[in-house]
């Protein structure tokens, strides 16, 4: 019984001064087995982008029509005001857009490929030199004039081309009250149409483009 109690009173004293030496900080005590390490993912914080990148539209570039070189033909129509009058912006511009066309490269319009989105088919520049399109001056600017302008060969049926360049130089020319002329000034009758047609159908002939023969 005796025994007993000494083995009591010595456990006490150890447990008690176990607890007063892991106050004082001379060992701490440890589980056996290892902490679960925390996620590296909660440890670092998350990178996000900003909402300035996040809510950006990411536009596609606008690819340069071709080059002109010295085999290259320029077609051209012009759409002119009234006499002793001239375009408002405002209303031109809108005319542009609604035909279809968008601004972009050079400050000018033009029209893009409808699948790719980024191929310039033809372009719609101001007369006024260098031929861009200030956005930022509606109210009070007003034009002379704009050119219609494609470049030959093309990564298309060439005719198919001008014709649809010349459709829409119609619609432009309706929406603002314009009237079409080639460009040397001259009007451009039914016949002068016809003319700069052949002369495209020529054009690809001799560069052994045939109509329906497609660039790649």
């Amino acid at each position: 019984m005796a025994l007993f109690r000494w083995i009591l009173l010595l456990g006490g004293v150890l447990l008690i001064g176990g607890v007063f030496a892991y106050s004082r900080g001379w060992f701490a005590f440890r589980w056996p087995w290892p902490k679960k390490a925390a996620s590296k993912a909660k440890l670092e914080p998350e990178i996000l982008d900003s909402p300035e990148e996040s809510d950006a539209k990411i536009e596609p570039p606008v690819v340069a029509a071709p080059e002109i070189t010295g085999q290259s033909m320029v077609v051209t129509v012009r759409v002119m005001p009234q006499a002793g009058s001239q375009f408002p912006a405002e209303r031109l511009i809108l005319s542009l857009r609604d035909a279809g066309l968008a601004h972009g490269k050079y400050g000018i319009f033009h029209c893009l490929d409808e699948k790719l989105g980024t191929r310039i088919r033809y372009s719609v520049a101001s007369l006024v030199e260098p031929g861009s399109f200030d956005l930022t001056k509606l109210q009070d600017s007003e034009y002379n004039g704009i050119s219609i302008f494609m470049i030959l060969p093309a990564a298309e049926d060439g005719v198919l081309l001008f014709d649809d360049m010349l459709q829409t130089a119609r619609v432009i020319a309706k929406a603002i009250d314009g009237r079409m002329v080639d460009e040397s000034g001259g009007a451009l009758s039914v016949q002068r149409e016809r003319y700069m047609r052949e002369e495209v159908i020529d054009f690809l002939r001799r560069h052994h483009q045939p109509q329906n023969d497609l660039i790649s």
